[in-house]
């Protein structure tokens, strides 16, 4: 009977060894980072699948089921999700993962802001966060900075996996170190170039990449431009010599054609977020689809 109860114990043990810690995240980009951390040590999903806008989406019932069980959950943070997310974390009643517990991830809290405001805005400033801007994960030097956020939370949640986590956490930063350094030298050929953005989502890729952004399309964030508008930066176009203008999916072509109509400026498009984040290679080849494209339109 005792070498039977024996036996369990170690049974149970064993499982309880081999378990994986069940990180939630609401973006790609975020499971991306959290699974190269976590390694073999973490189950991840994602809330979002990549195509989605995530500043407007649902509380739907199947995030709200993955968050009830999640032992850490992952934001990227500066009030992109703050819509949505809060909701679904009320409605889970997942204590460990509530903000301010163990559980919960902040990953905006290790990186170097850009655009941060001096007041708080209403949303009539239309789609712009207070805290700063939440595309960071376009820039390689901003997702390592978000790794090491999601190091000390997994590190606390699985401390006896810590110093494999960093190991990964420490390789993960040394690509994405390489992959800016290549990066930049395949970008030096249109370095004295101008750039524009559609909406402000490649602030931190322009900013990493040591490029040009002189401007957006957008005057209010997240609101289509004005006929007015669409004048004053065909204007700057021309006036700057600006050669190209990225975007997202999810900009309306309809004004970018007009702008090309008038301009003949090149326009890049690119997905804003990882689809296949569960392939190490998934980050890199989001950064070389859209500067591959960059250099192939110079």
């Amino acid at each position: 009977m005792y070498s039977k109860i024996k036996v369990l114990l170690t049974f149970l043990i064993t499982l309880s060894s081999l378990a994986k810690i069940n990180v939630v995240t609401t973006t790609t980009d975020i499971a991306w980072l959290a699974g190269q951390v976590g390694g073999e040590h973490v189950e991840v999903k994602s809330l979002l699948n990549g195509t989605e806008n995530p500043h407007f989406v649902e509380a739907l019932p199947s995030f709200i089921h993955k968050v009830a069980s999640a032992d850490v959950f992952c934001v990227v943070g500066l009030e992109l999700e703050a819509a949505w997310a809060n909701k679904v974390l009320k409605r889970a009643g997942n204590k460990k993962v509530q903000s301010g517990n163990d559980g919960y991830c902040d990953a905006s809290h290790s990186v170097e802001v850009l655009d941060k405001q001096e007041v708080a805005l209403d949303r009539s400033h239309g789609d712009v966060h207070s805290a700063g801007n939440p595309h960071y994960h376009l820039g390689p030097s901003y997702m390592a900075m978000a790794a090491k956020e999601i190091l000390s939370v997994l590190s606390k949640a699985d401390s006896k996996n810590s110093k494999a986590f960093e190991e990964n956490y420490n390789t993960l930063v040394k690509n994405l170190k390489d992959l800016r350094n290549r990066e930049i030298k395949s970008l030096a050929q249109v370095k004295d170039l101008n750039f524009m953005e559609y909406h402000k989502e490649f602030t931190y890729f322009f900013k990493d990449y040591e490029l040009n952004n002189l401007d957006s399309v957008e005057e209010i964030s997240g609101v289509p431009p004005s006929a007015a508008r669409i004048i004053k930066v065909v204007n700057e176009i021309k006036n700057k010599k600006i050669k190209f203008i990225l975007a997202t999916d999810s900009a309306p072509r309809k004004v970018l054609n007009k702008i090309v109509e008038m301009t003949g400026v090149k326009i890049i498009i690119s997905p804003l977020s990882i689809i296949d984040y569960k392939s190490s290679n998934a980050y890199n080849a989001l950064q070389d689809n859209l500067i591959k494209q960059i250099l192939e339109s110079k």
